[in-house]
């Protein structure tokens, strides 16, 4: 099987307003290297700021990098970011790489300036072509996805590795996760382009010289491993359950919970917490467990329950686990007995193969029927269902009102994945102000404990300024980490934006799709 690579790029979450105070970056520490600039002043801390000022209106780059950082860190001065943002453009334009890299950052995250990571880009392009570790490492990183120019994991590989080389430990980590994956460019690159890097530090520039650190990520899971690492399926599954509290939070999409009623803080106990909140990744572990039998009881009609749920939530790894369970043996013959004797699970399940276009062997009054009865007998899943069914006019005639009252039950009975559709569909669907503020609340809460619905919800109303200010990184960073998660509706929607507001040129024109 093929991996599926998803990278997460400058995943912090920064509004861009004028009182924008970023956090600074602290720099690892880089192989010693002759510098290639000398700044003129490397004790700017000490000097005053009228004298920065002075030698900032005299042309001085260097003095314009660090005066325009000061306004964005308030340091020495106040907090003004469009002034900042003016200086460093300064000393962009006399060729300072550092400013080169930050100015990337400002315009990869909307910070005070509208959100254009295609002009990022090159920022960083012409940074690294210079030698700077920090920002060989990001631009490799534009490689990975197909989001502003084409994939191409060797290109990727030979610029983290030369970030690497200089040691640049993000970079580092990176190439452990290539190498894992068996993606590099090859012995071939290693002993090319032995040029002089240019890192922050050997610029003589102040820590604060880089303005923030960027968040990022590699992330991708398959059950089948390291194919270079004897370990068994189970073991795989086993190590998930088995992982501390902090690590499955991490795993599971969760960065606070606030449920007054979380009490079992068990590694099952939190799947089962994160798969409640619309967690895909933890449906899919749980999936897993009752499908092998692992940790919990093995039921291949709850393991049917959990990747139809995931995929729902719109994760293709999901869907892969799915349509290999129901082709294997005696799935169907299972499903239908246990539908005879009256199971609302398999019901929803049969229901719900159909509505997606997995099966075929029941028209679709026959499966809509089947949610009836289901949900009659209180199965959650299926309420919702029915709501999709309605919503999307997918086998009943179309009738929104209709959904948001099977919602509303199933709500009423502790789904939040319920409760997160609703808050979504008024957003959308409402043009007044009532009851706006509850919603957005709803969605953060859901994203905060691991609602890749809720995330791309909230990237929704960030792009079209729904119940907030319109705020096209943040709405970003939302769809990006959504997608990242495997939402499929959250990559087509960040794709959207990219392409809208695409340069023309053969660098950013995306032929792979």
């Amino acid at each position: 099987m093929k991996f599926f690579l998803i990278l997460l790029i400058f995943n912090a979450i920064l509004f861009a307003q004028d009182t924008t105070v970023s956090q600074a970056f602290k720099p690892s520490k880089f192989l010693s290297a002759a510098p290639l600039i000398k700044v003129k002043y490397p004790s700017y801390p000490l000097r005053a700021g009228f004298a920065l000022i002075k030698e900032a209106n005299e042309g001085d780059p260097f003095a314009q990098h660090e005066l325009g950082l000061r306004y964005i860190l308030k340091q020495g001065f106040p907090a003004d970011t469009a002034k900042g943002i003016l200086w460093i453009k300064c000393a962009v334009d006399q060729g300072i790489p550092v400013a080169k890299y930050n100015y990337g950052i400002l315009l990869n995250n909307g910070i005070g300036i509208e959100w254009d990571p295609f002009e990022a880009y090159k920022n960083f392009k012409a940074a690294a072509e210079f030698g700077m570790p920090e920002s060989e490492f990001v631009f490799g990183l534009y490689f990975t996805d197909n989001f502003v120019v084409n994939r191409n994991l060797s290109e990727a590989y030979k610029w983290i590795k030369k970030s690497s080389d200089s040691g640049y430990e993000p970079a580092k980590e990176a190439l452990k996760q290539f190498d894992r994956m068996g993606i590099n460019a090859g012995k071939e690159n290693e002993n090319k382009d032995k040029s002089t890097k240019t890192s922050a530090k050997n610029l003589g520039l102040s820590e604060s010289s880089i303005l923030m650190e960027q968040e990022w990520e590699l992330d991708f899971y398959e059950f089948e491993g390291d194919k270079s690492v004897v370990t068994s399926e189970d073991e795989k599954v086993k190590e998930i359950f088995a992982k501390n509290q902090k690590e499955l939070k991490s795993l599971l999409g969760i960065t606070q919970i606030l449920d007054p009623n979380f009490r079992d803080t068990s590694g099952v106990g939190l799947i089962r917490f994160a798969a409640e909140s619309g967690s895909p990744e933890a449906l899919l572990f749980l999936g897993r467990g009752h499908e092998k039998g692992i940790i919990v009881k093995k039921d291949i009609i709850l393991a049917a329950v959990n990747y139809l749920r995931a995929f729902r939530l719109g994760s293709s790894k999901a869907a892969e686990q799915l349509i290999k369970l129901i082709r294997s043996e005696n799935f169907f013959d299972q499903m239908k007995n246990r539908i005879d004797s009256g199971d609302t699970d398999a019901m929803y399940v049969w229901a719900g193969l159909v509505a997606i276009g997995f099966d075929f062997q029941l028209s679709e009054k026959q499966a809509f029927d089947l949610l009836v009865n289901a949900s009659a007998k209180d199965n959650v899943y299926s309420l919702i269902e029915i709501g999709l069914c309605y919503y999307s006019g997918k086998l009943v005639e179309q009738d929104k009102q209709k959904a948001l009252v099977y919602w509303n039950i199933a709500s009423g009975k502790g789904s939040k994945e319920a409760a997160v559709r609703i808050a979504l569909a008024n957003l959308i669907e409402s043009n007044t102000d009532s009851n706006l503020n509850d919603n957005l609340s709803i969605l953060n809460t859901a994203s905060n404990q691991g609602s890749v619905l809720a995330q791309t919800a909230l990237g929704y109303c960030y792009e079209k300024g729904i119940g907030v200010v319109k705020n096209k990184a943040v709405a970003a960073r939302f769809y990006r980490y959504a997608s990242q998660r495997g939402s499929e509706t959250a990559y087509y929607s960040l794709k959207r934006m990219y392409d809208e507001i695409r340069p023309d040129g053969d660098e950013f024109r995306i032929y792979e799709e």
